[in-house]
Protein backbone atom coordinates (compact mmCIF):
# COMPACT_ATOMS: atom_id res chain seq x y z
CA UNK A 1 0.00 0.00 0.00
CA UNK A 2 3.32 2.24 1.02
CA UNK A 3 4.58 1.75 -3.05
CA UNK A 4 1.23 2.17 -4.53
CA UNK A 5 0.22 6.12 -2.59
CA UNK A 6 4.47 6.82 -3.55
CA UNK A 7 4.13 6.33 -6.99
CA UNK A 8 0.30 6.85 -7.62
CA UNK A 9 -0.49 9.31 -10.61
CA UNK A 10 -2.63 12.19 -9.31
CA UNK A 11 -6.70 12.79 -9.68
CA UNK A 12 -8.53 15.27 -11.00
CA UNK A 13 -11.53 16.31 -10.34
CA UNK A 14 -14.44 17.73 -12.40
CA UNK A 15 -17.70 18.77 -11.06
CA UNK A 16 -20.67 20.73 -12.22
CA UNK A 17 -23.97 22.41 -10.98
CA UNK A 18 -26.78 19.90 -12.65
CA UNK A 19 -29.50 21.95 -14.82
CA UNK A 20 -27.61 25.12 -13.71
CA UNK A 21 -29.07 27.04 -16.65
CA UNK A 22 -32.81 26.19 -15.35
CA UNK A 23 -32.09 27.37 -12.13
CA UNK A 24 -34.30 30.47 -11.16
CA UNK A 25 -32.16 31.89 -8.79
CA UNK A 26 -28.42 32.45 -10.90
CA UNK A 27 -26.88 34.34 -8.54
CA UNK A 28 -27.86 32.47 -4.89
CA UNK A 29 -26.71 29.38 -6.63
CA UNK A 30 -23.08 30.01 -7.75
CA UNK A 31 -22.55 32.07 -4.47
CA UNK A 32 -23.70 29.00 -2.72
CA UNK A 33 -21.31 27.05 -4.78
CA UNK A 34 -18.63 29.24 -4.38
CA UNK A 35 -19.12 28.46 -0.38
CA UNK A 36 -18.97 24.72 -1.36
CA UNK A 37 -15.87 25.04 -2.69
CA UNK A 38 -14.22 27.26 -0.06
CA UNK A 39 -15.41 24.33 2.35
CA UNK A 40 -14.13 21.53 0.26
CA UNK A 41 -10.62 23.60 0.00
CA UNK A 42 -10.70 23.87 4.08
CA UNK A 43 -11.80 20.16 4.67
CA UNK A 44 -9.66 18.56 1.90
CA UNK A 45 -6.95 20.88 1.54
CA UNK A 46 -4.58 20.51 -1.72
CA UNK A 47 -1.51 22.68 -2.86
CA UNK A 48 -3.91 24.36 -5.56
CA UNK A 49 -6.92 25.04 -4.46
CA UNK A 50 -9.90 23.60 -6.34
CA UNK A 51 -11.20 27.09 -8.47
CA UNK A 52 -14.96 27.49 -9.76
CA UNK A 53 -13.68 27.68 -13.92
CA UNK A 54 -16.68 28.72 -15.52
CA UNK A 55 -20.49 29.82 -13.81
CA UNK A 56 -21.66 25.87 -13.10
CA UNK A 57 -18.35 23.93 -12.87
CA UNK A 58 -15.05 23.86 -10.88
CA UNK A 59 -11.81 21.55 -11.04
CA UNK A 60 -9.02 20.81 -8.79
CA UNK A 61 -5.81 18.02 -9.13
CA UNK A 62 -5.86 16.02 -5.34
CA UNK A 63 -3.18 13.31 -4.51
CA UNK A 64 -5.07 10.47 -4.16
CA UNK A 65 -8.35 9.24 -5.48
CA UNK A 66 -9.50 9.29 -2.03
CA UNK A 67 -9.03 12.85 -1.29
CA UNK A 68 -10.68 14.02 -4.85
CA UNK A 69 -13.75 11.52 -3.94
CA UNK A 70 -13.86 13.67 0.06
CA UNK A 71 -13.87 17.10 -1.92
CA UNK A 72 -17.13 15.66 -3.94
CA UNK A 73 -18.44 14.32 -1.04
CA UNK A 74 -18.97 17.74 0.51
CA UNK A 75 -19.26 19.99 -2.20
CA UNK A 76 -22.37 17.68 -3.09
CA UNK A 77 -23.52 17.87 0.37
CA UNK A 78 -23.05 21.78 0.74
CA UNK A 79 -24.63 22.43 -2.19
CA UNK A 80 -27.88 20.78 -1.30
CA UNK A 81 -30.65 20.66 -1.83
CA UNK A 82 -30.36 24.12 -3.57
CA UNK A 83 -28.95 22.28 -6.41
CA UNK A 84 -27.13 19.01 -7.69
CA UNK A 85 -23.97 18.07 -8.91
CA UNK A 86 -22.36 15.51 -11.25
CA UNK A 87 -18.12 14.83 -11.34
CA UNK A 88 -16.08 13.27 -13.71
CA UNK A 89 -12.66 11.87 -11.59
CA UNK A 90 -9.46 11.01 -14.07
CA UNK A 91 -6.14 9.56 -13.24
CA UNK A 92 -2.80 10.70 -14.75
CA UNK A 93 -0.61 13.14 -16.09
CA UNK A 94 -0.97 16.91 -14.88
CA UNK A 95 0.21 20.37 -16.24
CA UNK A 96 0.04 23.62 -15.30
CA UNK A 97 -1.69 26.15 -18.17
CA UNK A 98 -2.37 29.07 -15.74
CA UNK A 99 -0.47 28.95 -12.36
CA UNK A 100 -2.46 32.09 -11.13
CA UNK A 101 -5.28 31.14 -11.76
CA UNK A 102 -5.22 26.86 -10.74
CA UNK A 103 -5.91 25.74 -14.04
CA UNK A 104 -4.90 22.59 -15.25
CA UNK A 105 -4.73 19.82 -18.17
CA UNK A 106 -3.22 16.80 -19.16
CA UNK A 107 -4.02 12.85 -19.35
CA UNK A 108 -5.90 13.33 -15.87
CA UNK A 109 -8.45 16.26 -16.93
CA UNK A 110 -8.85 14.59 -20.32
CA UNK A 111 -9.86 11.08 -18.33
CA UNK A 112 -11.78 13.46 -16.11
CA UNK A 113 -14.09 15.23 -18.66
CA UNK A 114 -14.54 11.77 -20.08
CA UNK A 115 -15.85 10.49 -16.79
CA UNK A 116 -18.20 13.74 -16.45
CA UNK A 117 -19.80 12.99 -19.66
CA UNK A 118 -19.88 9.03 -18.71
CA UNK A 119 -22.11 10.46 -15.66
CA UNK A 120 -24.31 12.85 -17.04
CA UNK A 121 -25.24 10.37 -20.27
CA UNK A 122 -25.89 6.94 -17.62
CA UNK A 123 -28.59 9.47 -15.52
CA UNK A 124 -30.39 10.21 -18.81
CA UNK A 125 -30.72 6.38 -18.80
CA UNK A 126 -33.76 5.05 -16.14
CA UNK A 127 -31.47 2.04 -14.95
CA UNK A 128 -28.76 4.99 -14.23
CA UNK A 129 -30.76 7.86 -13.19
CA UNK A 130 -28.76 8.56 -9.98
CA UNK A 131 -25.64 8.39 -11.39
CA UNK A 132 -23.67 11.34 -10.33
CA UNK A 133 -19.93 10.60 -10.36
CA UNK A 134 -17.92 8.60 -12.75
CA UNK A 135 -14.22 7.67 -12.29
CA UNK A 136 -11.87 6.99 -15.68
CA UNK A 137 -8.02 5.55 -14.87
CA UNK A 138 -6.51 4.40 -18.55
CA UNK A 139 -3.42 3.33 -16.74
CA UNK A 140 -5.07 1.42 -14.40
CA UNK A 141 -6.29 -2.34 -14.08
CA UNK A 142 -9.63 -2.32 -15.72
CA UNK A 143 -10.87 -4.24 -12.70
CA UNK A 144 -9.69 -2.26 -10.18
CA UNK A 145 -11.47 0.94 -12.07
CA UNK A 146 -14.79 -1.15 -12.76
CA UNK A 147 -14.89 -1.94 -8.98
CA UNK A 148 -14.28 1.45 -7.97
CA UNK A 149 -17.28 2.81 -10.07
CA UNK A 150 -19.40 -0.27 -9.22
CA UNK A 151 -18.95 1.59 -5.42
CA UNK A 152 -19.71 4.85 -6.93
CA UNK A 153 -22.80 4.02 -8.60
CA UNK A 154 -24.51 2.30 -5.31
CA UNK A 155 -23.04 5.45 -3.01
CA UNK A 156 -25.24 7.84 -6.23
CA UNK A 157 -28.15 5.43 -5.52
CA UNK A 158 -28.28 5.33 -2.78
CA UNK A 159 -28.02 8.92 -1.89
CA UNK A 160 -30.11 9.84 -4.79
CA UNK A 161 -32.73 7.25 -3.14
CA UNK A 162 -32.95 9.84 0.16
CA UNK A 163 -35.25 12.02 0.21
CA UNK A 164 -34.44 15.58 1.44
CA UNK A 165 -34.75 15.39 5.37
CA UNK A 166 -32.60 12.38 5.18
CA UNK A 167 -30.25 13.77 2.75
CA UNK A 168 -29.76 17.11 4.94
CA UNK A 169 -29.02 14.68 7.70
CA UNK A 170 -26.32 12.33 5.86
CA UNK A 171 -25.16 16.61 4.72
CA UNK A 172 -25.12 17.27 9.15
CA UNK A 173 -23.26 14.03 9.75
CA UNK A 174 -20.40 14.18 7.21
CA UNK A 175 -19.77 17.53 8.65
CA UNK A 176 -19.40 15.73 11.81
CA UNK A 177 -22.00 17.32 14.01
CA UNK A 178 -23.94 15.35 16.70
CA UNK A 179 -27.07 13.17 16.02
CA UNK A 180 -29.00 15.84 18.24
CA UNK A 181 -27.84 18.82 16.78
CA UNK A 182 -28.51 17.63 13.16
CA UNK A 183 -31.60 17.47 14.60
CA UNK A 184 -32.38 20.58 15.73
CA UNK A 185 -31.18 21.53 12.50
CA UNK A 186 -33.81 19.74 10.36
CA UNK A 187 -36.69 20.08 12.63
CA UNK A 188 -37.45 16.63 13.67
CA UNK A 189 -36.54 14.98 16.84
CA UNK A 190 -33.27 12.84 17.25
CA UNK A 191 -34.75 9.89 17.89
CA UNK A 192 -36.28 10.36 14.68
CA UNK A 193 -32.89 11.10 13.20
CA UNK A 194 -31.61 8.34 14.47
CA UNK A 195 -33.88 5.97 13.05
CA UNK A 196 -33.65 7.85 9.40
CA UNK A 197 -29.74 6.90 9.90
CA UNK A 198 -30.57 2.85 9.96
CA UNK A 199 -33.73 3.02 7.86
CA UNK A 200 -32.49 4.82 4.51
CA UNK A 201 -28.90 4.02 4.43
CA UNK A 202 -27.47 7.19 6.41
CA UNK A 203 -24.76 5.09 7.92
CA UNK A 204 -24.21 2.52 5.78
CA UNK A 205 -23.63 6.23 2.81
CA UNK A 206 -21.09 7.78 5.77
CA UNK A 207 -19.34 4.14 5.45
CA UNK A 208 -18.93 3.59 2.27
CA UNK A 209 -17.88 7.49 1.71
CA UNK A 210 -15.38 6.89 4.31
CA UNK A 211 -14.14 3.77 3.07
CA UNK A 212 -13.86 5.79 -0.37
CA UNK A 213 -12.33 8.77 0.63
CA UNK A 214 -9.30 6.73 1.57
CA UNK A 215 -8.47 5.11 -1.27
CA UNK A 216 -4.88 6.03 -2.62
Amino acid sequence: MTQRESTASPVALIGDIVESRTHRQRQALHDAFEAAIARANTQVPIEDPAVITVGDEFQGVYPTLGAALRASFVVRAELFPRADMRFGLGRGAVSTLDPVRGIHDGPAYWAAREAITTAEDRAQRAQTRTSRTAYLAPDEPEATVAAVRAALDCLDFMVGSMSTTSREILGGLMHGLAQHDVADRVGISPSAVSQRVRRDGIGVALEAMATLGGLP
